[in-house]
């Protein structure tokens, strides 16, 4: 896109709610507009970025055979009367007559059209479970309505509904799609928790929900740390290449190994083999590594497999037995298995670990360079944020504001119970209902990135993955050229990209740039040909690259991954 066809809605106008820096952002970053008190106009930048959450979690529901539909925003009054609700939300319904009068209700959430549709379907027995999925406005006439699009009258919500002829399907349904949404704000980069919690005016047995920890959420989380996850978006330092050493090996007999893994404990990273059952009768198993002083958190790993119903670190023996290796020996190369390292291993360097041969230890080790297979998660004791002692005992609490982002229930068959049952084989239908607020996305998304008042948004969801900023684009040919020749070359492979051709000053469209969170820059000016470089600024990780000119087309398609 270039910046003359597309208008970026930004303004330098100091807003009057000083105590909302995040809704100031949104306006002055041109992604919504207020129409009035709780309704909001989503401009261009806002959409895009809508519709990366929702493409993200599209691709999501799609892998746990979640089926796209739509249903519609107006509900007969006779619908909530049958499942016992429209008393139970009271004023926070919309209600409105058509011209006979008859009373219809805009829709909060879709348990009772779900219900209704799918119970006249004659669907088959051995299809089940059905999961179906929409993303769709909602309405709430809210009594706390907030100046921001955390709590407002019309919002965005994905919402999904399950049907299972059995607890035990509903069970498994409901913990893949808290796994799912765990999968989710991963892809998202945003930092959440979940924790179980009351079922409300849904209703139910069973319901999780996941917060995003801000301070201006409007709800307020106390949980323990067993119930507790973080998802970390930390990067490398670069500046710790400099200082790798060049890989070794030694050889140490078993009684000398102990007593160099005992001298050389803060450095020694231990692998760890992990077998995990799963509910499904299916288990797994994976490759830990941790500082040889910290422990494993068996909750922490549990909340990685929702769908675990045990999780067992083989011992010394199995290890032996099964690799023929002493434990100490034993290391991530060379395995078939997933790896996980403990998030506060992200940054050592030139560390020991076992080689997975015999009396052979590798030292000098690093990231990447040697072992380029890991996903690093926080899974050892006492390494979350934001927890507080409380009391002087040893649980440990979260206490802060927050913002629900996401909600799950297992509703059994609270909404099917009063419905002719249209299959006379069949007793019960038990459902399940699992619903993300996308506008609170947005704004948890805003606040994390947030960087000097603008944001940083991450690939995944940003506007525009990538900035071209020419200088002198109309007085420097070859200024032009190349610049269109890598624009054109990016939108032939499909990567959002923003030109600027307007003719305004530098600083003007860096300002406009960073407000509307693009992440990357790419700076061309006749200066730089003259040296036959490009200058390439990655803002997430606050780092400036020089790249030749006849080496740009690859480094772009290794940047964004184009195949």
């Amino acid at each position: 896109m270039k910046t003359k066809e597309y208008f970026l809605f930004t303004t330098k106008n100091n807003l009057n709610n000083k105590n909302d820096i995040i809704h100031n952002l949104m306006i002055k970053g041109g992604f919504i507009r207020k129409l009035c008190s709780g309704i909001f106009i989503l401009l261009p930048n806002g959409l895009k970025i809508i519709n990366n959450i929702i493409n993200i979690i599209r691709s999501e529901m799609i892998k746990i055979g979640g089926l796209e539909i739509e249903m519609p925003i107006i509900t007969p009054l006779s619908l909530w009367n049958k499942s016992g609700r429209y008393l139970k939300y009271g004023k926070e319904l919309y209600k409105l007559n058509d011209r006979n009068n008859k009373i219809f209700l805009l829709s909060p959430t879709s348990e009772e059209i779900i219900t209704n549709f799918f119970l006249k379907e004659n669907f088959l027995l051995n299809g089940y479970p059905y999961i179906f999925y929409q993303f769709n406005n909602k309405f709430r006439d809210e009594i706390r309505i907030k100046s921001n699009v955390i709590r407002c009258k019309e919002f965005i919500m994905k919402d999904a509904y399950s049907f299972h002829i059995n607890i035990k399907s509903l069970d498994i349904t409901y913990f893949s799609f808290l796994e799912t949404y765990i999968k989710i704000f991963k892809t998202l980069g945003l930092n959440v928790c979940y924790k179980e919690a009351k079922c409300g005016k849904i209703g139910g047995i069973l319901s999780h929900e996941f917060h995003f920890i801000s301070k201006y959420g409007d709800s307020k989380l106390n949980i323990d740390e067993n119930n507790y996850m973080r998802f970390f978006n930390r990067k490398f330092k670069y500046n710790n290449f400099k200082k790798f050493k060049k890989l070794k090996y030694i050889y140490l007999s078993n009684n000398k190994a102990n007593k160099f893994y005992l001298k050389n404990i803060k450095n020694f990273i231990k692998t760890y083999l992990v077998k995990i059952y799963l509910i499904n009768k299916k288990n797994i198993f994976i490759i830990l590594l941790i500082d040889s002083f910290r422990d494993i958190d068996y909750f922490k790993i549990k909340n990685l497999y929702p769908l675990s119903i045990k999780i067992k670190i083989l011992s010394d023996k199995y290890i032996l037995k099964k690799f023929n290796i002493s434990n100490i020996f034993f290391g991530p190369f060379n395995l078939n298995f997933r790896i996980i390292a403990d998030y506060y291993l992200i940054n050592y360097i030139n560390f020991i670990i076992g080689s997975n041969i015999n009396n052979y230890l590798f030292i000098n080790v690093n990231w990447i360079k040697n072992l380029n297979i890991v996903k690093f998660l926080d899974i050892s004791k006492n390494f979350s944020l934001y927890i507080k002692k409380k009391n002087n005992n040893n649980i440990k609490k979260i206490k802060s504001k927050s913002i629900e982002v996401a909600h799950i229930f297992k509703l059994l068959d609270k909404y099917s119970k009063n419905y002719r049952k249209y299959n006379n084989n069949i007793k019960k239908i038990f459902m399940g209902c699992y619903g993300i607020g996308i506008y609170r996305i947005f704004f948890s998304l805003m606040e994390q990135y947030l960087n000097e008042n603008k944001t940083i948004l991450p690939l995944s969801i940003s506007v525009f993955k990538l900035g071209i900023i020419p200088i002198n684009l109309y007085n420097e040919k070859n200024v032009y050229n190349i610049s269109y020749e890598i624009y054109n070359f990016l939108i032939k492979n499909k990567i959002d990209v923003l030109i600027e051709n307007r003719n305004i000053y530098f600083g003007n469209i860096l300002n406009d740039f960073e407000l509307i969170g693009i992440p990357n820059f790419l700076i061309i000016s006749k200066n730089l040909l003259l040296l036959n470089i490009l200058e390439f600024r990655d803002r997430i990780n606050n780092l400036t690259q020089f790249i030749k000119i006849n080496e740009i087309f690859d480094f772009l398609f290794l940047k964004y991954k184009i195949y």
